[in-house]
């Protein structure tokens, strides 16, 4: 009996925790049965995140470098669903991944890759260095020619070696100008020394016009004979600084400052070697992208600043300019063309531009307000426009890795979602499978291509990241460098 009583009190205690876990177990079940609940009500009708939110989330990553010599340059997805990434290195190719994300084929190429596309019979368009590549769905190189713009680019060679001329010149008169402000401004200070100097032994006079000791005497002399040296080192300056007003250093042969012990002193500009890197500038290309039966590319303007836009056949002839000088920043413009025309990304004023193949305007869309469904924020966005199977146009913008759908002609669809990107100004492309369930993001500084995936657990888990940069956009039917 005794151990009765002992063990009564613990069991009437084990009851009535029994008892408030399977009341707490009760509640927790009633609380998951409604917001489940609410939940599967909301998405019965459509999996989609609600009206607002994002639509895909990140999954996994596709890594294509890892370190060395190689880099991730650019990709595109072609109608198989098969990722191509252009790798620039000693060897320059197109690294081949199957929708799954294996690796399954190289294919070299002669130039390294700076942009890529996937037009709509399945021919992969490759630029980079001047040069226009077309490539089978094996890879294989069916065409090579230079751009179009090269030509011009060296029959402006005359023109633009005087304009490297002008700019050398230029930079030597203003550095001249500046040596002489700067010899100016110390003649100043040496004149005004000489005048304190002056007053100086100015004053002494006086004080020796007033009764003194011997004592105060010698000790004038010695002030005075001072102030004398220090104003006789004064004028040699300053007669130096005037003759080197009137005959600066920098233009005296063999003079100059002389290199510290141990470095070469720096070479003079070279004008050749300018005009060299001009022409070198002008053979980047931005980006690519082709019609039913175009081609159309965004390259350095080869007569002034900013980009030229040219179209030509899938033999990379009957080339025409169709825009010239257009703005873009951190050396992108993209230019994007399907049935509906061509849209262009122009990132330094906030807005997507579509245009006929003739280059004639057709529409703008997008602005920089803060707060708006179509605003692009950030110091250049949307730096990359694409486009979906329906025609619907895709933005990207820098920085925070934001994706966005528009319909053709500008109206705001939805936020497709947001990657978690290195800041920076840089090329990011992304690509769509035709379905629009995937969506991959290149991620250039790392190396490797995100994938997300509509519905995605991550959907909602969107990084806020600096917006201020941008990147390369692209889809399955037209995928953009």
């Amino acid at each position: 009996m005794a151990c009765g009583l002992m063990k009564r009190p613990a069991c009437s205690v084990h009851g009535r925790h029994a008892r408030r876990w399977r009341t707490a177990v009760t509640i927790a079940l009633v609380a998951t049965t409604w917001i489940l609940g609410g939940r599967f009500a909301t998405c019965a009708d459509d999996a989609r995140p609600a009206v607002g939110g994002p639509t895909h989330g990140q999954e996994r990553l596709i890594t294509v470098v890892n370190g060395g010599s190689e880099k991730l340059t650019t990709f595109a997805v072609d109608d198989a669903g098969r990722v191509l990434a252009g790798v620039a290195g000693e060897t320059p190719l197109i690294r081949v991944y199957d929708p799954a994300g294996q690796r399954i084929a190289d294919w070299k190429l002669p130039i390294p890759p700076e942009a890529i596309n996937v037009g709509p019979k399945g021919d992969v368009f490759v630029a980079g260095q001047g040069k226009l590549l077309r490539l089978d769905k094996q890879g294989a190189t069916t065409l090579e020619r230079d751009s179009p713009n090269m030509a011009i680019a060296a029959e402006a060679a005359e023109g633009i070696h005087k304009r490297v001329q002008d700019r050398l010149s230029k930079t030597q008169a203003n550095k001249l100008q500046s040596e002489i402000r700067l010899f100016k401004r110390r003649l100043a200070e040496m004149e005004q020394k000489i005048a304190d100097v002056d007053r100086d032994l100015f004053a002494l006079d006086q004080r020796e016009l007033v009764d003194t000791s011997t004592d105060e005497t010698a000790e004038i002399e010695a002030e005075r004979t001072t102030l004398q040296k220090r104003r006789a080192l004064f004028v040699k300056l300053q007669a130096n600084l005037e003759y080197n007003i009137v005959d600066p250093p920098s233009q005296r042969r063999g003079a100059g400052p002389k290199p510290p012990k141990g470095r070469q002193p720096a070479a003079e500009p070279d004008p050749k070697a300018a005009v060299r890197q001009l022409i070198a500038d002008q053979m980047r290309i931005a980006s690519i992208s082709a019609s039913r039966d175009e081609v159309f590319f965004a390259c350095s303007s080869s007569t002034g600043s900013g980009f030229d836009v040219w179209r030509t056949d899938y033999q990379f002839a009957k080339a025409k300019k169709i825009g010239e000088s257009l703005r873009g920043c951190c050396g992108q413009l993209d230019v994007q063309a399907n049935d509906n025309g061509i849209y262009v990304a122009e990132n330094t004023r906030h807005r997507v531009s579509g245009f006929s193949r003739e280059g004639r305007p057709s529409l703008q869309f997008g602005s920089r307000e803060r707060g708006r469904d179509d605003a692009f924020e950030g110091c250049c966005n949307p730096m990359n426009v694409a486009f979906g199977d329906d025609g619907s146009v895709y933005t990207a913008e820098s920085g925070s890795g934001r994706i966005k759908r528009f319909s053709a002609q500008g109206s705001f669809k939805e936020l497709v979602g947001q990657v978690e990107l290195v800041p920076g100004c840089k090329k990011v492309s992304i690509a769509v499978s035709p379905q629009g369930d995937q969506v991959y993001m290149l991620d250039i500084t790392r190396g490797h291509i995100v994938v997300m995936t509509r519905g995605s657990a991550k959907t909602a888990v969107a990084s806020p990241v600096d917006d201020t940069r941008v990147a390369a956009l692209t889809l399955s039917n037209g995928p953009t460098p």
